[in-house]
């Protein structure tokens, strides 16, 4: 059989093909029927070619500096890691100046020095994004160069980020809290170390199951999680008092029920406020992380404070 009558004998099987899909169609229109069912597939198949191409490749640069970007808009804190084998956190900064090939971090708080050497790769953790891929805490850059402002603020200048991926940063495990009845908080947005507030009998800010001002208010508050490192809260928006943000010291009073001694225990704690996000409608989650916990003594009542 040559080229033409294969392709006579191809156009009368799908002119048959045609017939029995559509019985009732004219011969005058079985060509324009037949260039459409063949046309449809091969459409399909250029507009997903189109797709995939115009797609941005994982290493491309706008997926390179996206996330950057976002953390940079959102103002979020960025962890920066003291060194590649050392997973303790050296610094606390904020991503002022995003471009293709470099980033510009604002540190906001020292912890500790800065192993990594210029030149080499430091990691950066953040909190956990959804992306393309999976979710993200963390990422990759080569260290270019630590830089003095004029504010005399201390930055340091990355490449783009090489590489991102979900690193585990929970040392310590959480607990939810099932019932409300057996643990009450008082919290106020100040540091032990430079306020002069007596915390022992100061009525506080925001309160879980405990008196409070606006009382009948902060009913409604709950804890969410709580753990050796530090505790979750649900808050009504309206309560968070407006100084209230993220990196802000507070002092919290746990009072939680000992089933042994059939008593509640107190337990102070300093920290400060890592994360502050949207609950549900009307609320606010609040994560709190320890830094210092502190026993009353029995003389005068007043708390010593201990580092943690």
């Amino acid at each position: 059989m040559d080229l033409q009558e294969l392709i006579s004998s191809a156009g009368e099987q799908l002119d048959q093909l045609i017939t029995q899909l559509f019985p009732g169609l004219s011969p005058e229109h079985l060509a324009p029927a037949g260039a459409a069912l063949l046309g449809a597939p091969a459409l399909a198949l250029l507009l997903l070619g189109l797709r995939l191409l115009l797609r941005p490749a994982r290493n491309s640069e706008s997926t390179r500096t996206g996330i950057p970007r976002v953390l940079q808009h959102k103002g979020v804190v960025v962890d920066i890691l003291a060194g590649p084998d050392d997973e303790s956190v050296a610094a606390r900064c904020v991503i002022t100046s995003v471009k293709s090939n470099r980033i510009r971090c604002e540190i906001i708080e020292r912890l500790d020095a800065i192993k990594t050497r210029l030149g080499n790769d430091l990691v950066c953790v953040f909190a956990p994004m959804k992306t393309r891929s999976g979710r993200v805490n963390s990422f990759t850059a080569t260290l270019l160069k630590p830089d003095h402002g004029d504010r005399k603020t201390d930055r340091l200048i990355l490449a783009g980020p090489t590489d991102y991926a979900l690193i585990p940063r929970r040392k310590h495990q959480r607990k939810r809290v099932a019932d409300q009845q057996f643990i009450r908080v008082k919290l106020w947005t100040a540091s032990p170390g430079d306020s002069e507030l007596a915390f022992e009998d100061a009525a506080p800010q925001i309160g879980v199951n405990t008196f409070a001002p606006n009382g009948h208010d902060h009913n409604a508050n709950a804890v969410i999680n709580i753990s050796d490192g530090g505790l979750g809260l649900s808050v009504l928006s309206r309560l968070v008092p407006e100084s209230c943000t993220v990196s802000t010291p507070v002092v919290v009073n746990l009072f939680m029920f000992n089933f042994l001694e059939k008593t509640f225990r107190p337990y102070w704690y300093a920290g400060e406020i890592r994360s502050l996000e949207n609950g549900i409608p009307g609320f606010t989650r609040m994560g709190i992380e320890f830094t210092a916990t502190a026993e009353a003594d029995r003389n005068t009542g007043r708390l010593h404070w201990i580092n943690l």
